[in-house]
Parts: structure tokens; sequence; C-alpha cells
């Protein structure tokens, strides 16, 4: 009995898609930070935005918060008033990810930020779970 339930879950396995296993296909672009005079620009603040699959509206408010600054969207740049380094805003984001986009039950990325009155949640649409969030 017990080998034919290795058979079954052997077979059972081979079945299921390669992708479903691979964690490669999610990753966060690298910031690319220039500072110029007193001011941060993160330039591929877009490109960030939409691999996180997140509102560029919702990401840079908590990076102000979380950096401690003032700044604003200009086209699909970041500004930020101060200096920083690749380093503090690629961790900021990483952050982001791991709070706001990364699934807390399966760990994917296949997430939804929904608004409903004041309270973020969070709905998975790989193993349909959801969770409540801070707001930002």
């Amino acid at each position: 009995m017990s080998e034919d339930y290795e058979k079954l879950l052997d077979h059972a396995l081979k079945q299921i898609p390669k992708a479903v296993f691979e964690s490669s296909r999610y990753q966060i672009p690298e910031a690319e930070v220039s500072i110029v005079g007193n001011r941060t620009i993160l330039r591929n603040f877009g490109g960030i935005a939409s691999a996180l699959n997140r509102e560029p509206e919702h990401l840079i408010k908590y990076l102000l918060r979380e950096l401690g600054v003032a700044g604003n969207l200009e086209g699909t740049q970041a500004v930020f008033q101060g200096k920083f380094s690749n380093t503090a805003v690629n961790n900021r984001v990483r952050r982001y990810a791991e709070e706001f986009v990364l699934c807390h039950e399966c760990g994917k990325p296949d997430t939804r930020l929904e608004r409903r009155g004041r309270i973020y949640m969070l709905r998975c649409e790989a193993c349909g779970a959801r969770a409540s969030m801070r707001s930002v």
C-alpha cells in the first residue's frame, strides 16, 4: 500500500508545472539612485512599482515615511530631499515587498492590495489568503 502511495505521489508531482517551484520569476529591480546636490533621485521608480504590481503613490508614501524625508514623484522618477545610498533605498524597497507584496501564508508575490474603508487588505491570488495591513 505504501508503494502505491509513493507512485501516485511521484506521478502527481510530475504533473505540477515547473514554474510553480521557481522563485526566480519574481525579482525586484535594483534601485538606480543618483545624488544631485542635496536630493536623491530614484530613476527607475516606475519600473520598481510595476515589478511589485503596486500603485506608485502607495510605494512613494511608504518610502518617504521610512526614509523620514520630503519628496515627490516626477514622471517615472522619485525625488527625495536628502542624500541616500543605493543600499538604503534597496533595503526599504525590500522591506516594502516583504510587508505589502509577498503573501504571509505561501510567500508568493501574486497578491493584490485592496482598500476597504480605511483598512488595506492583502489578498493572495495563489492561495486565497487574506490579511489586514497597516496603513502607510
